[in-house]
């Protein structure tokens, strides 16, 4: 089930507009984050949204990895199905240049019904100052039509920030913003998000690590 509230994020209700076209998807300017919890170098933060129930997250660590396979780890979709829980099936239905494409995803959590949504992914890469950054926002216009007995999912943005450390590992912020739909209450989901950012996070770090495949 966390991966469905994971890998989604949603914005529809922050203070900037969401055209990931012209504008870049982030957070919204502010602070007001609450520290939910923390696990070694990891923290995991909240921030309520008006007019929501469900919380904003923004989970900040340090990946044990450098940077290139950190970055590579996160833009071979293809892999996902791989090393990713309960992802069913992930594909490129549209790509535009080397650094945006239009990417389909289905999980299959336990408990819960499949879950579905396609989204628009933008990649920005500075090399010489080390940054990386890669953002999302919900055009499910674009992908398959929905599925029966899958709930589609219809808020869905986010991003991925890295910067190089200095000895060589990875500083890595996450920011999310999801709606799981269907019938999964608010206080549930949220507890989901929180909780299941560290199984995404270490499941990436694990990937990053993995020379076998890169």
């Amino acid at each position: 089930m966390k991966l469905v509230l994971l890998l989604c994020i949603a914005g529809l209700l922050f203070s900037y507009e969401i055209h990931a076209e012209s504008q870049r998807i982030q957070a919204a300017p502010g602070n007001n984050w609450h520290k939910a919890s923390v696990r070694g170098q990891a923290v995991v933060w909240t921030r309520e949204v008006p007019g929501t129930s469900i919380k904003e997250l923004k989970l900040e660590a340090i990946i044990d990895a450098p940077i290139e396979q950190v970055w590579r780890t996160l833009t071979q979709v293809e892999h996902y199905t791989k090393f990713l829980p309960y992802m069913d099936e992930i594909k490129v239905v549209k790509q535009e240049g080397t650094d945006r494409a239009y990417v389909y995803h289905r999980v299959n959590p336990p408990l819960v019904s499949q879950r579905d949504y396609t989204l628009l992914v933008v990649n920005e890469v500075d090399t010489q100052k080390g940054r990386y950054y890669r953002y999302w926002t919900q055009k499910n216009q674009f992908g398959p039509k929905p599925l029966k007995g899958t709930v589609r999912l219809v808020v869905c943005d986010g991003s991925w920030s890295l910067s190089a450390r200095e000895d060589g590992r990875t500083q890595a912020t996450y920011w999310l913003y999801t709606d799981p739909a269907g019938s999964i209450p608010a206080w549930l989901a949220n507890t989901f998000n929180t909780s299941g950012l560290y199984d995404i996070l270490w499941a990436i770090e694990a990937r990053a690590q993995d020379l076998s495949w890169q």
